[in-house]
């Protein structure tokens, strides 16, 4: 009950910041629509994103926390300051090498992307190649700054660099080309001062001394070793906006920025809500696989797992049965019109079914990498992402389809990991999860056929009513039916 207690308070620290920061983003988005609408200049800041996005992953950027923490605790506390600067220096050092051979390559890479300005694809590429690298020194300070439990720096950082972002566009709004520079300069900008000095700071505060060490080879061989299945492979999850800029270029133009629209609005409860889980999860976890309390450690997955389906399953019902409106009232002015409007929207009705593999994935993949298994789910998210190109490639032609096919895979994906995923001898997938799995399917699908055949109301009058029926009906429904792992209607 204490680890619940401490877990709870810790998701709800790291939801309110993740909540704060999405929201800001989300506000960059609308902005962006209303500058630069579906065009042309908004593919290309996608495009320019492949490249310096992919470096990232490459690098394992995103994954450092995890990969990085289980080194860490291994640890003695009188080694553990020099280790960590040997790391961050060497892997810094590494990376900054990696961004000015990326950078040499620009004119290729803007040939291969086949993007119809070169010049202004290098204009829009530069600042952004070399914002990374204050990504990737960014990723590895916060993970210090997680091992102590301290994530309030870590959380400026996208505050700051979306403000940052908005700023640019802002003062460079007066054509959709101005604007999207405007964002690549605030990216590069809010980089270096959100994921860079903020989190040296934030480093600081919690405890690393900074001085000068020379890399050790060994250090950077444990943590490249650790990282190799990372490195090697990103699962369908992580990629899958990748592959709509990549496929999408072969469509028509704006079919890039439609996909790009719609997943901002779909990833927005996922990225405060399961992120803020996942993220606060993870130290625990870790604890108790390491302590073998494994008994503790499936009811804690499950009930994560629990919860994450039935508030991501209720966010896609309310996403899909408002879908045109949501996308009007968040998108539709300046250069963004009502063709743009159906356009989107019918897109986000499919993008929006990812809520659910989205929220879980952050608990099934984590559930993995607390026991240091990194190859089974990397291997098998690389494998669906591979088909998934290989059908995109051939039998994709418009963005609805490509839609499909890469929800398609993510389910895919999240049903091997949960179907495979166990400690020990003991699997997470059981009976009694199958029974609340079901259970919950079994709400979210009764609040749905609500919608479509007894509600027929639109606009503002529909977003409330269904906001509001969902709530009370998966209230009474839990409070009728036997959930094993949820108990909110249970709590005084």
């Amino acid at each position: 009950m204490e680890n619940y207690k401490k877990l709870i308070g810790s998701i709800t620290i790291i939801t309110f910041s993740y909540a704060a920061s999405r929201v800001l983003g989300f506000f960059r988005e609308i902005l962006l629509a209303n500058w630069a609408g579906v065009s042309e200049a908004t593919d290309t800041l996608d495009l320019a994103f492949i490249i310096p996005d992919f470096l990232f992953y490459l690098s394992a950027g995103g994954y450092l926390a995890i990969t990085l923490i289980p080194i860490m605790s291994e640890k003695k506390k009188s080694e553990l300051n020099n280790y960590f600067l040997s790391i961050l220096y060497g892997m810094s050092l590494i990376f900054v090498i990696f961004s000015l051979i990326t950078y040499s390559f620009r004119f290729q890479f803007a040939e291969l992307l086949g993007v119809t300005s070169l010049d202004f694809f290098v204009e829009v590429f530069t600042p952004i190649i070399f914002s990374q690298v204050f990504f990737f020194i960014g990723a590895i300070l916060m993970s210090y700054q997680y091992f102590y439990d301290n994530f309030k720096y870590a959380a400026l950082a996208p505050l700051v660099y979306n403000s940052t972002i908005i700023f640019f566009g802002w003062i460079n709004s007066s054509t959709p080309e101005g604007t999207i520079k405007g964002f690549a300069i605030g990216t590069l900008i809010g980089s270096l001062m959100g994921h860079f000095l903020i989190q040296i700071y934030g480093a600081k505060k919690s405890g690393l001394n900074f001085y000068l060490v020379s890399p050790k080879f060994i250090h950077l061989k444990d943590y490249i070793t650790i990282s190799l299945p990372l490195i090697l492979g990103q699962s369908i999850a992580v990629v899958d906006e990748q592959l709509f800029r990549i496929f999408g270029s072969f469509l028509t133009a704006g079919s890039i920025a439609t996909f790009r629209y719609a997943r901002r609005i779909a990833l927005l409860p996922v990225g405060i809500i399961a992120q803020a889980v996942g993220v606060a999860s993870y130290p625990l976890l870790s604890r108790l696989f390491q302590k073998n309390e494994i008994d503790e450690l499936l009811k804690l997955i499950k009930k994560q797992l629990s919860y994450l389906f039935l508030i991501g399953g209720a966010l896609m019902v309310i996403a899909i049965t408002n879908a045109e409106y949501l996308i009007e009232i968040i998108y539709e002015r300046g250069a963004f019109t009502n063709d743009d409007t159906i356009r989107v929207s019918s897109v986000f009705i499919i993008i929006s079914l990812a809520i659910v593999p989205w929220s879980i994935n952050q608990v099934l993949t984590r559930s993995y990498y607390v026991q240091q298994k990194f190859w089974f789910p990397v291997i098998t998210g690389s494998f669906i992402t591979m088909i998934s190109s290989v059908v995109l490639f051939n039998a994709a032609r418009d963005a609805k389809a490509y839609a499909w096919i890469i929800i398609i895979s993510l389910y895919i994906y999240c049903a091997t990991l949960l179907l495979s995923l166990r400690f020990n001898s003991e699997w997470v997938f059981s009976k009694e999860l199958l029974f609340e799995l079901i259970k919950i399917l079994f709400v979210i699908s009764f609040v749905f056929l609500i919608f479509e055949i007894i509600i027929t109301l639109t606009g503002i009058a529909n977003l409330i009513v269904s906001s509001i029926l969902t709530v009370v009906i998966i209230f009474v429904s839990l409070s009728l039916l036997n959930f094993e792992y949820i108990n909110i209607a249970k709590r005084r």
